[in-house]
């Protein structure tokens, strides 16, 4: 298991797998595996233009396992796809005398003709569907022929059917806070008895986590507490800021803050007061500009404070959505940190909200042909209060890093199951999967981040946790919710 790692560029949406026995629709298949009876080889396979209303059906794209006497689109056509009345374009030598297409257990037709006298003949593919080619040497070769659909929406993002629990030691916790130190989960637990939890997980996927009673010197901020590459650092009901290298021991580094903001390279970022004015503020100093924060910087309740990290700039980027003004009022603003300054990203797209939480993940779109899907490293923003006090329910999603934000689609929402929360935590964590090759035409999906291993294919599949977060009258929730993007769990094309 490793922990998901997020990057502006796209990646292209399939990958080709060398010396792999699958070959292009669109040309002749030079199989060296297949040579006992070339006469009766399949040498393209496609389907025909504007047939069950849809327009992209010839740009499908199939493959032709000659070895295995298979024909099949690795990349399934979306769900609800009628397939009852496809025609086919399929290509094979001048040696073959009769090409029969058998259909059997069809929603509309069942049955057999001859391809080579009925080439215009439809074919219904939600049964099996064999095509046996004869050469006039008598010999005779029988494909397989799938036309895949997806039997889910590839591009729903699903949620266990039930929490798990959080890891307090005690029932009725009061309040939490989570974080990713380094690759492992960690959260410091308020228990019912005032006691504090320390709960750290190596592997959150399997809900495996070690507890231990922990003891403050001071009375902390819990809200406060953020990871800073190895350590952690949070802030006292004083303002006092604490940190700890080995999670149980804490101590003064020595600045008294307003308020934390987050961590960036191994550092905390927050406000502090001087003088009546409110100055951006960082510990260990670095590169900091601390000058006056501007009047429409919201000084508390922003969302959790993440980092990108890309080619083009010189030093990460780290930004936060949301918040609440001096006035009290909210904010819809996205503000970031580039290791000096601080600038408003961009102003609306979402609703003034406070306790937002942005999570890094993944999302696909269409190709400019409309052939593939191209995969997408994205920001998703869920919960939060708004300004009218209500929680907030919708789903927001950036392809920008935080520029931009719009309403994800209804794929992306929240089931109802869920309920709207306000500051709640999430982490993102991948668990490997695997498959058999031969399985790879079942259920596909558009990635290049794979592995072979003999007869397995091996892939990442990020998995979302959203961790505790609060109802309307501040009450925690004792609940671990896990989500998954369905098409990441789809075998990868190759």
């Amino acid at each position: 298991m490793k922990r998901n790692r997020l990057f502006i560029t796209f990646s292209l949406a399939s990958a080709l797998l060398a010396g792999a026995t699958l070959n292009s629709c669109n040309k002749d298949s030079g199989s060296e595996a297949f040579v006992s009876a070339p006469n009766v080889a399949v040498t393209a396979f496609s389907l025909k233009r504007d047939i069950s209303g849809s327009s992209r059906m010839d740009s499908v794209f199939f493959s032709i396992d000659l070895q295995n006497a298979v024909i099949f689109n690795a990349d399934s056509l979306p769900v609800g796809t009628d397939v009852t009345k496809l025609v086919a374009n399929i290509s094979f030598g001048t040696g073959v005398e009769r090409a029969v297409v058998s259909m059997e257990g069809g929603k509309v037709r069942q049955g057999e003709f001859d391809y080579k006298e009925n080439p215009t003949d439809s074919i219904d593919f939600t049964g099996n569907v064999a095509l046996t080619l004869y050469s006039q040497e008598n010999l005779e070769r029988r494909y397989r022929i799938k036309v895949n659909v997806h039997r889910e929406a590839g591009d729903s993002l699903v949620w266990s059917p039930t929490a798990s629990r959080l890891p307090s030691r005690l029932a009725e916790p009061r309040a939490q806070k989570t974080v990713d130190l380094a690759g492992r989960t960690v959260s410091l637990i308020l228990e019912k008895d005032g006691t504090y939890t320390l709960a750290s997980s190596e592997n959150l996927l399997d809900g495996t986590w070690q507890k231990q009673e922990l003891t403050l010197p001071f009375t902390p901020q819990l809200e406060t507490l953020c990871a800073a590459d190895d350590a952690l650092y949070m802030l006292a009901d004083d303002g006092r800021l604490f940190r700890s290298a080995d999670l149980t021991s804490w101590i003064a580094a020595g600045p008294v803050w307003k308020s934390m903001i987050g961590s960036y390279l191994g550092t905390a970022l927050g406000l502090r007061e001087d003088g009546g004015k409110t100055l951006f503020a960082q510990y260990p100093q670095r590169d900091l500009t601390e000058r006056e924060a501007p009047a429409d910087f919201p000084l508390s309740g922003g969302s959790n404070f993440v980092t990108l990290s890309n080619k083009w700039t010189s030093s990460p980027v780290a930004f936060f959505a949301g918040g609440v003004h001096s006035d009290g009022s909210l904010s819809d603003a996205t503000w970031a940190f580039d290791g000096t300054e601080w600038i408003r990203l961009g102003k609306g797209g979402i609703p003034a909200v406070e306790g937002a939480s942005i999570i890094p993940y993944y999302s696909f779109r269409a190709s400019a042909s409309g052939a593939v899907k191209l995969q997408y490293s994205v920001w998703l923003l869920v919960g939060g209060t708004l300004a009218d006090r209500q929680s907030n329910r919708a789903v927001y999603i950036s392809y920008d890093n935080g520029v931009t934000w719009n309403p994800g689609a209804q794929s992306l929402q929240l089931p109802a199951r869920i309920p709207a929360m306000t500051h709640c935590d999430n982490v993102v964590v991948s668990m490997t999967r695997s498959a058999l090759i031969s399985d790879a035409w079942t259920r596909a999906a558009e990635t290049s981040a794979f592995t072979i291993s003999g007869d397995t294919i091996l892939w990442e599949c990020p998995y979302i946790f959203l961790i505790g977060g609060y109802d309307a009258d501040r009450r925690l929730y004792d609940t671990v919710w896990r989500g998954v993007l369905t098409r990441l769990t789809f075998t990868p094309i190759f």
